[in-house]
């Protein structure tokens, strides 16, 4: 199996869906062990990129970065320098330590554009995070609700303005998801963010290494759905390369990440998802959210732990049109 990208619960979710010699050969173009150079133009444009890594107990956080463009420095094609580190109230700082696998999702929600890059800390210190990459990929633009920050852009030839809350936002907050600002949070979010990782098997002839992912997730308003104790989202159609439904099927352990784009705070949660490649047909409700579109799966999550952290983005961010798939608007 020389030269394979896609470790075992990927291959097999590949299989399940009957695309599996499509991508094998398509992956194997797509998925880098460097960063081209529109890879790098395009991750040094951006002013907030999100960010991936397990914490001492085998557990992902996610988070977001934010500073002005060219704070993330794409120096070479196997180097990425992020001036910037999370807060010291930010459930991720802990994980960046030298040597953890880290998941990099670079997004520029207004253009509907983004790329994975996936790797190992260098460094996590001041006065940034360095990552060592060992994988670099473009998706599609499909469900991604274009916003604008709200900073807006610099004149030609200022300064770019730097994107970030406030000097001193409030203090994270450890919160559940039956806290009713949470629950609006959710019921509201159309964009959230997912980390999941990988594990290096010694029975897997192809022996693809272990890595963390962070990848964007996006529906109808509505379509994280709280019930029970228990958080579900849909599995949409996409690429069909299965990378965080394929983390999930062999290690069900991943973070959230929810924007709240109306007052700049962010929902970071740990969870345990266990996957529904079978859903039986939408009930009425989630026959409307899901109209038009077409689901692989179902992912439930039991929350383990949950922070919010108020004041992590600027508010008001402007909603510039819908998102949509190929032959569908959301």
């Amino acid at each position: 199996m020389d030269g394979e990208v896609f470790h075992p619960g990927e291959r097999l979710l590949q299989a399940h869906f009957g695309a599996r010699a499509r991508v094998a050969e398509n992956g194997v173009r797509a998925i880098q062990p460097a960063l081209a150079p529109p890879h790098q133009a395009f991750l040094q444009t951006l002013r907030y990129v999100l960010l991936a890594a397990s914490d001492a107990q085998g557990w992902p956080w996610a988070s977001v970065l934010l500073g002005q463009a060219g704070f993330v420095d794409a120096r070479d094609a196997s180097t990425l320098h992020i001036r910037a580190r999370p807060g010291e109230d930010d459930p991720l700082l802990p994980a960046l330590v030298p040597g953890a696998a880290v998941g990099v999702l670079g997004i520029d929600l207004a253009a509907r554009r983004r790329i994975r890059v996936n790797g190992r800390l260098a460094h996590g210190g001041p006065p940034g995070t360095v990552l060592a990459v060992a994988q670099a990929y473009n998706n599609c633009p499909q469900y991604i609700w274009p916003r604008a920050d709200g900073v807006g852009a610099s004149p030609r030839g200022a300064a770019s303005p730097s994107l970030a809350g406030p000097a001193e936002p409030p203090a994270a907050i450890a919160t559940s998801l039956e806290d009713p600002a949470v629950r609006a949070l959710l019921a509201r979010a159309d964009t959230f963010f997912i980390a999941s990782s990988y594990q290096a098997r010694d029975d897997d002839p192809a022996r693809v290494a272990s890595g963390m992912d962070v990848s964007h997730r996006g529906g109808r308003p509505g379509f994280l759905n709280l019930a029970l104790g228990r958080l579900s989202w849909p599995e949409y159609t996409g690429n069909a390369y299965f990378n965080t439904l394929g983390n999930l099927l062999v290690d069900g352990r991943c973070a959230l990440l929810v924007p709240d784009f109306e007052t700049g705070a962010v929902l970071q949660l740990q969870g345990l998802a266990t996957l529904d490649l079978s859903p039986p047909p939408a009930a009425p409700a989630q026959a409307g959210l899901d109209e038009g579109l077409r689901r692989n799966a179902v992912v439930h999550l039991a929350p383990r732990q949950a922070v919010l952290r108020p004041g992590v983005l600027p508010p008001d961010w402007l909603l510039l049109d819908r998102a949509c798939t190929r032959d569908t608007t959301l």
